[in-house]
């Protein structure tokens, strides 16, 4: 029953504040609002990292995540209920930092949880490369277990093990890379590479302390198989050092019309599927972290089609960076 069940989830399209068709059937998971959540006895924190008693509980969870993504305190206080700290909070607590000096040591202390970015005005913006479903339950490294298997996801590439004493190779990535016997390496490509940035975007308010950056985000992984497209948008001000860190406003999000989107199977190309994108805001908030489509199956970018408007308030002014496309050719 439990394989019958996981079979069924991989099958599944879930999105976060919208609803859609599946690819494989009319089945739908959609944001149901703030879900609380008790402690599951198949959750255990080892070392730092969730374990998963299997494969059922660890779909159950990520469903979970996924209905509450809109709301990430909630999502925080579980992993608070268990002792956990996630990737996102990591991430999360170095970008609200104003002092250069303490964020480069404690970036430097959680080198996985931060990737630079130039923007197009040339000044530096650091993304946090993990999807944002898996970063609330993957540690700072990006590992988590699901039965035996201790799995890693990392930007470039997942590896996995069974073997409990190959975990000081498997959070090394050119040690990783190295281990043929045991790690599983998977390559998986999406739009250009298995984790992908592309159209990073800022919008200024009239007073140029003050922005928001706009960028869409596609990966792919293996535990489980999806291909995971999302919308990021981030109001930010910059610090008396020069430095732009992250900082509430009155409104921060998105909004869309309908998009359309195709997947490759192995029987060709199917769709068109519709992703009937509601308004996604943080009120007040610094950042809105949106997952659009997770899917079983890669997408087929040249066919489909999602405009996304990033959108900021701030004392009556906006900021729009507008028609950001999600699927880019």
């Amino acid at each position: 029953m439990k394989t019958i069940l996981f079979a069924l989830l991989v099958l599944t399209v879930a999105i976060t504040g919208c609803k859609k068709d599946s690819e494989t059937a009319n089945n739908e998971s959609t944001n149901t609002g703030i879900q609380l959540k008790s402690i599951n006895t198949g959750i255990q924190l080892k070392n730092g990292y969730l374990v998963f008693e299997d494969s059922v509980i660890f779909n159950e969870h990520l469903i979970w995540i996924m209905q509450n993504e809109a709301n990430p305190e909630i999502i925080d206080q579980f992993n608070k209920m268990l002792g956990f700290e996630s990737f996102s909070e990591v991430y999360d607590k170095g970008m609200r930092m104003t002092d250069p000096a303490e964020f480069d040591e404690y970036r430097t202390k959680n080198p996985d949880c931060f990737r630079k970015v130039i923007l197009e005005d040339n000044s530096v913006f650091w993304e946090m490369p993990m999807a944002s479903m898996f970063s609330y339950f993957v540690d700072k490294q990006g590992v988590y277990q699901i039965g035996e298997i201790i799995i890693r996801n990392t930007e470039d590439i997942d590896f996995s093990t069974i073997n409990p004493q190959k975990f000081s190779i498997i959070i090394e990535t050119p040690l990783a890379l190295l281990d043929e016997e045991i790690i599983k390496k998977y390559k998986e490509s999406l739009i250009a590479t298995k984790t992908s940035h592309y159209s990073y975007r800022t919008a200024y308010f009239k007073w140029s302390d003050r922005r928001i950056v706009a960028r869409l985000y596609a990966s792919s992984s293996t535990y489980p198989t999806k291909h995971k497209y999302e919308s990021r948008t981030t109001s930010q001000q910059r610090h008396w050092s020069g430095v732009w860190v992250k900082a509430k406003i009155n409104e921060v999000g998105q909004t869309s019309q309908t998009g359309v989107y195709y997947v490759k199977t192995s029987n060709g190309n199917r769709g068109p599927y519709y992703i009937n994108v509601a308004p996604f805001f943080k009120i007040p908030g610094d950042e809105t972290r949106v997952t659009m489509l997770s899917s079983s199956y890669p997408v087929v970018n040249s066919m489909s089609s999602c405009l996304i408007d990033h959108i900021g308030k701030r004392w009556g002014e906006y900021a729009i960076v507008d028609d950001n496309e999600l699927f880019p050719d």
